[in-house]
């Protein structure tokens, strides 16, 4: 049976609604399609609707479009006042782009929330003189009103959960931000501003409990049959991850004048260029010019779904895997130029990191102490300040060096490499020279290929900055074995400052630094060996300059 005209037009309305941007003749193929070949005969037969039945006529941008607001309406019953629920069609597992769990927590729903009352006049008097004058709360005065507002919250519940801290977190940051909010130096808000004071509210819980299994009794955990069966109704889309910290992910409305047919043909063009004129081309100025026009569809090949391989996104832009025209596209991604960044920070404030762990040698394990001792033995050179900055973060959040850095000999060249060593999936900077530390030349590999080389002219902020940027460019989450430098890197005041709610590492499970051994990973807003980290570095610099 084929639809009524008027049903037809209906369901041409409801596409037109959602996609107003579309042409006369793209709307009616994606009409007849979905009519003639689909089999959609009323307009609640949409929700019913897949990716796959409209990807070969629309951008995968105005599939999800659609869908979602097909799957809104249904369920609010405002398509044929009928209540439907869509399946969506799962993602194909990737390395790099997996499901997001959801790193906020759920606002508690205990009763005992709606009764309790910040016990404000329980404030020391040198954290009430700093929240009036709007400044940082000193520590030991915030741990003790941390230890005052715990005792407050148990007379009421004696066992808070992470969702209760939260709560009450969040409601003494809004009264005093500035004095118990997580700033950058900067200014710049980390994550959602109170999970430092989260986590200092129950590990206070955590700690008075600890010899009281009464109240530390929780719900029993769901079986593996409860866990697969909720895990069957999770909606599998592109998640939080892909662009955390993003302002421009995926653009909706093309450039002026432009047309998909435009956009093509300047691809062709830089393409030709590419061809003729090499890596050099990328600095011609009507290079960066298309680039920027196109990047609408740059950015729709690789936010498409299922994510395309780099080597098939390599083939269709080139110029993405120069250092030039990645970066470029990072800035109008993220709104930052990250090579001027990176090396802003890197030349003084890696200097601040290095001198944190020289001047408390035996403070660290082994490992620092012999990477301190490597460190005062190799020449000075322009990089080397940096490179130690990033490698001796990386000792003290115990995670090894091959997991970012990839050693090889100076005269190695792409061929070669390629071939003698075995590449990750995820990036690497791969380092030439005779040790890390003196390394001089730089290239980056992704999925087991050499994708940018580094011109030698350049140094490691530069190398650095295309490493960084291809997490954010390609849609890759942190590998887990270097998620805490990662995170180090995009967040803290010396560095990019990308400071999102949420992580670019979704990863479930993960190797124990202590052990070795496999365990499970809890995914957080914020990563807290970083924000220990940037604690105990304010604290250090505190206490030495006074």
């Amino acid at each position: 049976m084929e639809p009524s005209t008027t049903n037809t037009e209906q369901i041409q309305q409801e596409i037109k609604r959602v996609l107003p941007e579309l042409d006369v003749n793209k709307l009616q193929d994606v009409v007849n399609h979905l009519c003639f070949v689909v089999g959609v005969q009323k307009t609640q037969d949409l929700a019913l609707v897949e990716v796959t039945d409209l990807q070969d006529f629309l951008f995968p941008i105005q599939c999800r479009k659609l869908l979602m607001d097909f799957k809104q309406r249904a369920s609010r019953g405002q398509v044929d006042e009928m209540s439907i629920e869509i399946t969506f069609t799962p993602l194909p597992p990737h390395d790099s782009l997996s499901e997001q769990p959801s790193t906020s927590y759920t606002p508690s729903n205990s009763d005992w929330l709606s009764m309790f009352q910040i016990p404000w006049e329980r404030m020391p008097a040198a954290l009430l003189h700093a929240a009036s004058n709007k400044e940082k709360a000193p520590l030991g005065p915030r741990r003790e009103f941390v230890r005052n507002v715990v005792t407050a919250m148990r007379e009421l519940c004696p066992n808070p959960n992470l969702a209760d801290c939260g709560e009450v977190a969040k409601q003494i940051f809004s009264k005093h931000s500035l004095t118990f909010g997580d700033f950058s130096e900067e200014g710049e808000q980390l994550g959602k501003g109170y999970s430092s004071l989260q986590r200092q509210l129950k590990t206070r819980v955590e700690h008075v409990n600890r010899d009281n299994v009464a109240h530390r009794i929780r719900q029993p955990k769901k079986n593996t049959a409860e866990q697969e069966l909720n895990s069957c109704t999770v909606k599998k889309v592109r998640c939080k991850v892909d662009s955390c910290g993003c302002i421009n992910w995926q653009p909706t409305s093309m450039p002026d004048g432009e047309t998909t047919e435009s956009l093509e043909m300047k691809r062709k063009v830089l393409l030709e260029k590419f061809q003729s004129g090499g890596p050099h081309s990328t600095e011609l100025s009507d290079v960066d010019n298309l680039m920027q026009e196109t990047y609408i569809y740059q950015r729709q090949m690789i936010n498409s779904c299922p994510p395309p391989a780099i080597s098939d996104i390599e083939v269709e832009w080139p110029y993405l895997f120069t250092k030039r025209g990645l970066c470029n596209h990072f800035e109008i991604l993220t709104g930052i130029d990250i090579s001027s960044r990176l090396s802003e920070c890197l030349i003084g404030k890696s200097k601040r990191i290095v001198n944190y762990f020289q001047k408390q040698t035996l403070k660290w394990n082994a490992e620092v102490q012999a990477l301190l001792k490597e460190i005062e033995d190799t020449p000075a050179t322009n990089n080397k300040t940096a490179i130690s900055a990033i490698l001796l973060t990386m000792k003290y959040f115990k995670e090894k060096e091959n997991s970012l850095f990839i050693l090889v000999d100076e005269t190695s060249t792409e061929m070669s490499i390629e071939t003698e060593q075995t590449l990750p999936a995820t990036p690497r900077l791969i380092m030439l020279g005779d040790k890390l530390l003196t390394s001089s030349k730089w290239m980056v590999s992704i999925e087991g290929k050499v994708t940018h080389c580094i011109e030698e002219k350049l140094d490691f902020a530069a190398a650095l900055s295309a490493l960084f940027g291809c997490f954010y460019v390609f849609n890759i989450e942190y590998q887990e074995s270097a998620s805490a430098t990662l995170e180090l890197i995009q967040r803290i005041r010396f560095f990019v400052r990308i400071n999102p709610e949420g992580t670019k590492c979704a990863a479930k499970s993960g190797t124990s630094r202590k052990t070795g051994s496999t365990v499970k990973r809890k995914v957080q807003n914020v990563n807290p060996h970083v924000h220990t980290f940037l604690q105990s570095l304010t604290e250090f610099e505190w206490k030495t300059s006074n």
